[in-house]
């Protein structure tokens, strides 16, 4: 299917989740749909809470047959951060993987930010300033690689890039200030910041890697182990999706949409060159 064709197909299937029904939706008979890393049955999890999608982005990418969006997912009349991904057939979706964040405000969230995604994810990269497929997912895995290795020289920052968490602008901004580290950070040195923790980037995926627009969409887990006396509210395993614009082979801006569970926690997802 073509980018259109999925992107399509993807509005589809949120539509379904808001009112379950799903008519007209191909599923496969042995869809495997996972929320926030666990096992759900076809139309359960948040389906069973009618929720409402709001500013909504997405990116598809034909050759992975797959679909990627994050914006905000209204359940119960609350706002919270949500991603999905679904992997596509021959036109039935195989494959529905969604994170609804618990988390909508606070140090390290935001989600009423949310609501209006930058435009900067959609403009077209002209010709001379793109990067090929591999050098996207190069750019992309050299940030969970400096995340990894607590190294923010790993990853090719732009000047203007910052890094948005769960819709909260969290470098270069004196919000900071008030988090647990009490520090204003680049994204480098915001990776650099990590060694204590011993961050871990482990099941990383690359379902949309976008020429056109320099867009990576990628998921990965982090554990993040517990610091001895300095409480942290980030310690345990994140789960996100990571969105990436490349821009002369340098990230131009970053947003992660995650939810943090107990650490090492599996999401049942095969990172890319494993086999199942």
């Amino acid at each position: 299917m073509n980018k259109s064709s999925l992107l399509a197909l993807l509005d589809d299937y949120l539509a379904a989740v808001t009112t379950g029904n799903t008519s007209g939706l191909l599923l496969a008979d042995d869809l495997r749909c996972t929320e926030n890393g666990a096992f759900v049955p076809t139309r359960g999890g948040i389906w069973l809470q009618a929720p409402r999608f709001e500013g909504i982005i997405a990116f598809a990418d034909e050759l992975t047959g797959q679909a990627v969006c994050m914006g905000v997912a209204v359940v119960s009349g609350r706002e919270r951060p949500f991603a999905q991904r679904i992997a596509v057939r021959d036109g039935v979706i195989t494959e529905a993987e969604s994170i609804v964040g618990s988390d909508s405000n606070g140090h390290f969230a935001d989600v009423q930010q949310l609501l209006r995604p930058d435009i900067i994810y959609s403009a077209v990269v002209p010709p001379e300033r793109r990067v090929d497929r591999d050098g996207l997912r190069d750019a992309a895995n050299r940030y969970w690689e400096g995340l990894e290795q607590s190294d923010g020289l790993i990853p090719r920052f732009n000047y203007r890039c910052d890094k948005y968490d769960n819709g909260a602008k969290t470098t270069n901004t004196l919000r900071t200030l008030l988090s647990p580290d009490g520090k204003v950070h680049t994204c480098a040195s915001a990776l650099n910041d990590t060694r204590a923790a011993r961050p871990h980037a482990r099941e990383r995926r690359f379902p949309v890697l976008d020429v056109e627009l320099g867009v990576a969409a990628s998921f990965v887990v982090v554990d993040f182990h517990p610091i001895a006396d300095q409480p942290r509210p980030d310690a345990g395993a994140m789960y996100m999706l990571g969105v990436f614009k490349v821009v002369d082979g340098e990230l131009r801006i970053i947003d992660e949409i995650r939810e943090f569970l107990p650490l090492g926690t599996a999401t049942g997802w095969q990172p890319e060159g494993v086999k199942a």
